[in-house]
């Protein structure tokens, strides 16, 4: 990996995170007995459609530069293993290789530590917020972290200061037409401003805040992970196991992201030969 980051093909800076699910064809052992072993073991996750699968065997949990789509930290669990536990692990072995501003993650990662993790790597966590582990926003502020004027209007929000969101009154960014203008909120021909720390609530108040444009965009670039569980299932082995025990399945999958490594770099050094 070290060799794609020199030669430019891997960037490091945006880097997307999600597992797979890898069926085994091993002794099943009872549970007690796997999770002590660490070797497969029934999972269970929902697909792009939301519906349930469940598998025997392993989960590999990647992180993916979304530039290159390729894989920069890989870790093989037994299939039962919450993705949001392997979270922490990924975003420190890859901000430790990288210097990472944003990881992309799914629902299924929405869990304080992950926020936490990425904020001690100086990074940002962008994650879609999970309805199973929303509580009650506090008064005033909407699901997604967005303060109300005191009409109850959504305020706009207006960008941020280094560590701080700005929203701006709703009706003077012509957002909505308030009745009481802007005069019943602020005196300023500007209107009202709120600011909020993101440390407030690093799960709400992400950096770009969670319904700007921005935010999306990033979001966005999860998919490269997708891609690339895709390439080393469908074009390599990762999903044809041969062996067993989670050491040498872990070795496996190493092999594969190795050969995913090794071609691009091949590739590329074929074209600066073309080129000379």
């Amino acid at each position: 990996m070290a060799q794609c980051q020199e030669t430019g093909i891997i960037d490091g800076t945006h880097v997307a995170i999600d597992s797979a699910a890898i069926h085994a064809y091993e002794k099943k052992e009872p549970k007690r007995k796997s999770e002590l072993t660490g070797n497969a073991n029934w999972g269970a996750k929902f697909d792009t459609f939301g519906n349930k699968v469940k598998w025997f065997g392993y989960k590999l949990h990647l992180a993916v530069d979304a530039k290159s789509e390729l894989p920069m930290a890989l870790q093989v669990t037994p299939a039962h293993v919450n993705d949001g536990d392997e979270g922490p692990v990924l975003m420190t072995t890859v901000a430790a290789k990288s210097k990472v501003k944003f990881f992309m993650l799914d629902a299924g990662y929405d869990q304080m530590k992950n926020y936490e993790t990425a904020r001690s790597v100086k990074a940002q966590a962008i994650i879609p917020l999970n309805p199973r582990n929303e509580k009650e926003p506090p008064a005033g502020i909407t699901y997604k972290g967005t303060p109300c004027c005191s009409m109850g209007f959504p305020m706009t929000y207006w960008g941020q200061e280094k560590v701080q969101l700005k929203f701006r009154c709703p009706h003077a960014t012509g957002q909505v037409d308030c009745p009481l203008g802007m005069a019943a909120c602020s005196s300023s021909n500007y209107g009202m401003v709120v600011k909020i720390k993101s440390q407030t609530d690093l799960r709400r108040y992400a950096l770009p805040h969670r319904e700007s444009r921005g935010w999306k965009e990033l979001y966005n670039k999860r998919t490269s992970v997708e891609r690339c569980n895709s390439r080393m299932k469908t074009y390599l082995t990762a999903d044809q196991l041969h062996v067993w025990g989670i050491q040498k399945v872990t070795t496996h999958q190493y092999l594969n992201a190795i050969v995913l490594l090794a071609s691009a770099l091949a590739i590329a050094k074929q074209r600066v030969q073309n080129a000379a």
